[in-house]
């Protein structure tokens, strides 16, 4: 069978030697929504490559489910117009988060973008001040007073005083009752009643939150931009501000953070003090990153690597020879 180049987009470490991709055929029509998601299984018996097709679906996120769906891992997929596919070894199940997205009727909010399970819940966040969680009767609005629909302009644009929700990017936790989100306004704290917004330093786009073990929490964003701390003692800025730098995503690994951006792959040593951003010259693009235990996952539009502890290692695609 003939190969489709494809781009890749996001990936996922399902374990140590499983994977999966979301990615977009490079023949396929810029306008036209459709997603193909690849598994690789290294200890498959066969061709350790499979793959499935999403037409009209624009993958932005995909996650694990271990608890939030049933009582077996799944693996959950994310549209920006809120439709969710779930797959496991022996079938597969759909859901929608129905008011979120623009093929709608009013009101809109426009799309989502991030789908993360946080101590066995599944929640997920986007424009327009978007969270919505995922309950025994499917998915609501878990966002309260931070979500906003999109404003119908006036005729008499002198009359219009827009409030626009704000674009979360991202969303963290410990528990139901202990929760953070980040996006194009700040960061926002959610202690079992209310969301309410955190006082930060800089006025920068952040793109992902991170909730680590101890207790710190960590975003970064546009322009180079990283944080730290907590709603009750406050995020100090420990910035390293690059005018062209968008630090797009970060995990922890082997006492280290791992940024995604798009001048490629960096490494921060936060146990240092005033430790700064190392750029890891072997990868030239980096456009999304997981970890899982011993191995980190990333990936560019045309290429996968994975990270353990024998070192750098590029995992082929077969469509990209």
């Amino acid at each position: 069978m003939k190969s489709t180049p494809i781009t890749f987009g996001k990936c996922l470490a399902i374990e140590d030697d499983y994977y999966m991709f979301s990615s977009r055929p490079d023949g396929i029509d810029d306008s036209a929504e459709f997603s193909r998601i690849f598994f690789y299984d290294a200890q498959s018996s066969g061709d350790p490559w499979r793959h499935l097709d999403l037409p009209n679906f624009t993958t932005v996120s995909i996650c694990s489910s271990i608890k939030a769906i049933g009582d077996r891992r799944k693996y959950v997929i994310l549209s920006k117009n809120g439709e969710i596919s779930v797959y496991w070894p022996d079938g597969a199940s759909t859901e929608n988060i129905a008011e979120a997205g623009v093929d709608k009727e009013l009101p809109i909010y426009g799309y989502l973008n991030s789908l993360k399970e946080i101590n066995g819940v599944l929640y997920a966040c986007g424009g327009g001040g978007q969270i919505y969680k995922r309950g025994k009767n499917g998915w609501h609005d878990f966002a309260e007073n931070l979500r906003k629909q999109s404003p119908t302009p006036k005729a008499n644009l002198a009359l219009n005083t827009l409030e626009i929700g704000d674009d979360i990017s991202d969303i963290d936790g410990y528990s139901e009752d202990d929760l953070y989100a980040a996006g194009r306004d700040g960061i926002y704290h959610f202690d079992g009643r209310l969301w309410s917004k955190v006082d930060i330093s800089t006025d920068e786009i952040l793109m992902s939150i991170f909730c680590a073990p101890d207790g710190v929490i960590w975003a970064c964003g546009l322009n180079g931009a990283i944080l730290r701390g907590d709603f009750k003692n406050g995020f100090k800025d420990i910035s390293h501000y690059d005018d062209n730098m968008i630090l797009t995503k970060m995990v922890f690994f082997q006492n280290r953070i791992y940024f995604s951006s798009n001048e490629g792959l960096f490494s921060l040593d936060y146990k240092k003090e005033k430790s700064k951003l190392y750029k890891i010259k072997e990868i030239k693009e980096c456009d999304d990153i997981l970890v899982h235990k011993e191995t980190l996952l990333y990936i560019g539009p045309k290429k996968i690597t994975i990270f353990n502890n024998n070192g750098h290692r590029e995992l082929k695609h077969p469509d990209l020879k």
